[in-house]
């Protein structure tokens, strides 16, 4: 009967008939594979009440407003988890896999979580109080090997019961637009999802986590066959950057834009630039108003939300491939993404170069090394000419335009020693410029 059941289950997920041989099917070796994933990913799995406080002073009390889940990232004792779990409150506990109670710590000045509502993500901290020996970090899938129909499961703590873990498969990825954050790429699983859910892992047959249970979609409010989850690749990087440096550091184009209908599908539509922001990597890359864009690293710009999503998961300092339509012939250029306060900064450093020694020096699109742009007549600017490559100022060596401002900087400025390629050669040469001579330091 074990084996009639699971010939049947095996035919649903779309194995083919000649691979399946009713003496291979051992339902035992089945079950022990999905035994084996959550057993492995279970000790990653926390347990987080939410309270919210009430009085001040010895009079202060604690109400508890919410269960929800977190799963631990870092050996360090960092949780992953919603922000919409989070901020139902502002005191929390967490319970380990093993039942041991832990403080959690407080990392942003008086709060306890850096929170990312655009992806709806938070990284809290457990104490240091000697329990490190338990905490074991989930381990990431590749999520580009994730496939509609694979099996996956889910592990949390609905209507605060603790560890429990449901399975299903993937119904879809790349889900956006459905509303739960400004950023969205969503798994889509009929996996049972409910209150209390929100933070735990979804993991693989492997044990490892595809992506950050989040959301369901329901009428009555709970689990109607419909759950999302954040994809592993956006938890990655955006729990990296609240754990570096507190927010999300984001790659900024420098566009306004609209969609517009293509024309070709009812369903489909384009975006065009209205509008190019002054002094940013849009401008400096080329772009204009009025052109379509494509695709960006070979990704289909279909929507607002799709280039949003595209760019947004973009780490800053990304080199990108922006494909565009103008005057319906086909571009395709390269530009750097910076964080827009970054990029405001190094524009001001630059502009100050420039008006001391008559050059511009920007980014090449390829290898992101410092490349002259133009070079002024009458300027301080020694031997360099447009399209040489920098390579070091001040006996400094220099391989990208941010380390060019930062040595700049430290000189306040003043450069006196250039290094640079032209032509496959190198160059060198000693000038003041402007002011007088550094010495090296």
């Amino acid at each position: 009967m074990k084996k009639s059941i699971l010939f049947i289950a095996l035919i649903l997920a779309g194995v083919p008939l000649s691979r399946i041989a009713y003496s291979e099917v051992d339902s035992e070796s089945i079950n022990r594979t999905f035994i084996a994933a959550a057993e492995r990913a279970r000790p990653s799995v926390v347990n987080i009440s939410v309270y919210l406080s009430e009085g001040t002073g010895p009079g202060k009390t604690y109400k508890k407003t919410a269960d929800g889940t977190g799963t631990i990232i870092t050996t360090a004792g960092h949780i992953v988890t919603n922000c919409h779990v989070v901020e139902k409150g502002d005191y929390y506990r967490a319970v380990l896999f093993n039942n041991r109670s832990v403080e959690l710590e407080r990392i942003n000045g008086n709060g306890f979580y850096y929170a990312d509502f655009k992806t709806d993500i938070a990284v809290l901290k457990i104490a240091n109080s000697g329990y490190e020996k338990y905490f074991k970090p989930v381990t990431f899938a590749d999520q580009e090997g994730l496939r509609e129909g694979e099996w996956v499961l889910a592990i949390g703590n609905p209507y605060g019961l603790r560890q429990s873990i449901t399975g299903g498969i993937v119904s879809s990825t790349g889900r956006n637009n459905i509303g739960f954050a400004d950023i969205e790429d969503f798994i889509q699983s009929d996996v049972s999802i409910n209150p209390g859910n929100s933070g735990g892992p979804l993991v693989n047959l492997k044990g490892e986590m595809v992506g950050l249970n989040s959301a369901i979609r329901t009428v009555s409010g709970g689990f109607q066959g419909i759950s999302f989850a954040i994809p592993v690749s956006i938890v990655r990087h955006v729990s990296s950057e609240l754990i570096r440096y507190g927010k999300v550091r984001r790659g900024w184009l420098g566009i306004i834009a609209k969609e517009v209908p293509s024309g070709t599908d009812s369903n489909t539509d384009s975006v065009e630039i209205m509008s190019v922001v002054k002094n940013s990597p849009a401008q400096a890359a080329g772009l204009k108003a009025g052109d379509i864009i494509r695709t960006i690293d070979g990704n289909h710009v279909m929507s607002l939300n799709s280039l949003l999503t595209i760019v947004g998961k973009k780490p800053v300092g990304s080199r990108i491939a922006v494909e565009f339509l103008r005057d319906r012939n086909l571009y395709k250029i390269k530009l750097v993404l910076r964080e827009k306060e970054h990029y405001n900064r190094l524009s001001r450093a630059l502009e100050r170069i420039f008006r001391s020694y008559g050059i511009e020096v920007d980014e090449d699109s390829a290898d992101g090394r410092p490349v002259i742009t133009n070079v002024y007549p009458g300027s301080f600017s020694g031997d360099l000419k447009k399209g040489d490559t920098l390579s070091g100022i001040n006996r400094k060596r220099v391989q990208t335009l941010d380390d060019f401002v930062r040595v700049a900087e430290r000189y306040n400025y003043r450069i006196y020693h250039v290094a640079f390629e032209r032509n496959s050669m190198m160059f060198e040469f000693n000038k003041k410029w402007g002011g007088n001579d550094s010495t090296d330091h």
